[in-house]
């Protein structure tokens, strides 16, 4: 295993980073950032569902012009709902909302700073396209996958800012920059000839309008706020670091393209485990991602207090699942596709109940306990599914405790406890599954048999899934003041366990 042996985070991954390239950016492999700042941000759930509506923002903190990719995807499947770019100045914040509409949800902004396409003055609805025409059998960005096609579907999912590079153009930063509170000229982003990309030959004012490898230096926020239920989930994004592929000048890509994304990283990962920080190569970048997300054990609380009428769920998102996961109609005899790691099953959605999407399961080690430290160490679940287990079938995915329904989600589970509150560990050890055509490893060997673990070209044994998220409650005060009805919200990260192994590669 490749370590490098320190007492911090910070000085594990700088002494890992090695070398420093143009304009102080790390030549480096990606890894998760301990300042909340980075490349890139991912942000676990997005809802208009149960009152909500979504918003959000994402900070430039440097001195340098950014651009941006911004990706919303629905959670069923990971499809493509809204992508566009966002073009920020120094110093400069982005800030928008995810609100419903009649038949599903759009993005609306205030906001000045300059997108591309531009973000008209009523907002921009999300979209079906990406899920709605023909079923493609394999692994897709875009095609129908047997769930259903509604553009209720958009009302919640996840979404993820990508740095595709710097700007050092001097036109195209005047153009970006605010004057007065206002750009000087975004027509220069959004022209369909601007051209950021490695192989621009594209001119403005006299230079070239490449842009410059990515620096880092991006946060933000999101708030899923319920006016009439009195609630502000408030949480900050997942943020990765040493994204842009350090041979690479910049990631830019035109606005229509499915370009960057989870595939577009490096391909070697850092991750801090029991003092030391694992190196690991991989076939693919989202692997590398994955191995950075992978946890073993999800834990977190609950509340269910009945004084306070509160309720308790869970976020549980897999931001890498639709790079792994293929489209497989089950009523069409030859199956062709192939499945990799960590995932354990396909994606179909015309099925019922547990078998609609593609489900990766909790196993009978699931165990709660709780406030004074009494467990239990195996749940019966009502109509459980075969062997006992409930599984999380989707690429976002709510788990709701006795039927709290805080979100309102459509992509839940029910988990029904018996101490009014406590905490939970969740894990994720499932072996053995069977699947057709095998369960193809980071390392590019084909299993008989699929597993929830990942293993590295150099033989890093990753257990678990990748996923993000966080928990929410609300609680009632039915008495703050004679004729007054309160009510609170709260949400807390996940905290999860780590597991990797070093097989012979």
């Amino acid at each position: 295993m490749h370590t490098f042996k320190r007492s911090s985070l910070t000085l594990a991954l700088v002494a890992a980073i090695g070398s420093v390239g143009i304009a102080g950016t790390a030549s480096a492999a990606v890894h998760l950032s301990d300042n909340g700042q980075g490349q890139v941000l991912i942000y676990p759930y997005y809802t208009t569902r149960a009152g909500n509506d979504t918003y959000l923002s994402v900070l430039n903190t440097t001195a340098l012009s950014k651009a941006l990719k911004v990706r919303f995807s629905e959670g069923k499947n990971g499809r493509t709902v809204l992508d566009f770019h966002i073009y920020l100045s120094p110093y400069d914040i982005w800030t928008a909302a995810v609100v419903n509409t009649a038949n599903g949800a759009k993005l609306v902004t205030a906001d000045k700073s300059c997108t591309a396409p531009a973000i008209p003055a009523g907002g921009k609805g999300f979209t079906n396209f990406a899920y709605s025409s023909a079923v493609l059998d394999s692994i897709q960005q875009s095609g129908g996958d047997g769930a259903t096609t509604s553009l209720d579907r958009t009302r919640e999912g996840y979404f993820e800012i990508i740095e595709m590079g710097t700007i050092t153009n001097t036109a195209i930063n005047a153009a970006i920059t605010h004057a007065s509170g206002v750009p000087a000229n975004c027509a220069v982003v959004q022209a369909a000839t601007m051209d950021m990309g490695v192989a621009s030959t594209l001119i403005v004012g006299g230079q070239s309008a490449r842009a410059f490898k990515a620096t880092g230096g991006l946060s933000g926020t999101a708030s899923l706020v319920n006016v009439a239920g009195g609630t502000d989930f408030g949480y900050a994004p997942v943020v990765l670091e040493a994204f842009s592929p350090s041979l690479v000048e910049n990631i830019w890509n035109y606005p229509d393209s499915i370009f960057p994304d989870m595939t577009s990283t490096e391909r070697t990962s850092l991750v801090l485990y029991k003092g030391s920080v694992v190196s690991s190569s991989w076939n693919k970048g989202s692997d590398a991602i994955s191995a950075l997300l992978m946890h073993d054990n999800i834990i977190n609380e609950y509340v269910l207090d009945n004084t306070t009428l509160s309720g308790t769920d869970w976020v549980i998102t897999m931001p890498t699942k639709r790079y792994n996961v293929p489209v497989h109609n089950k009523s069409w005899v030859t199956d062709a596709t192939q499945l990799f790691s960590p995932f354990t099953s396909k994606f179909w959605g015309n099925g019922n109940g547990w078998r609609n999407g593609a489900c990766e399961r909790w196993t009978k080690d699931l165990s709660y306990w709780n406030r004074e430290g009494e467990s239990v160490k195996f749940i019966d679940f009502p109509e459980p599914a075969p062997g006992g287990e409930i599984p999380l079938c989707w690429e976002t995915n709510v788990v709701t405790f006795n039927h709290s329904y805080v979100l309102g989600s459509v992509s839940q589970v029910n988990v029904p406890v018996y101490f009014e509150h406590g905490w939970v560990r969740m894990p994720f050890n499932s072996d053995n599954i069977p699947v057709v055509n095998g369960q193809t490893d980071g390392n590019g060997v084909v299993h008989p048999n699929a597993s929830h673990s990942l293993t590295s070209i150099n033989g890093d044994k990753y257990f678990g899934l990748p996923t993000v998220g966080f928990m929410v409650q609300d609680f009632i005060n039915q008495n703050a003041a004679p004729g007054i009805l309160a009510t609170y919200g709260g949400n807390f990260n996940h905290k999860y366990t780590t597991r990797i192994s070093r097989l012979p590669p």
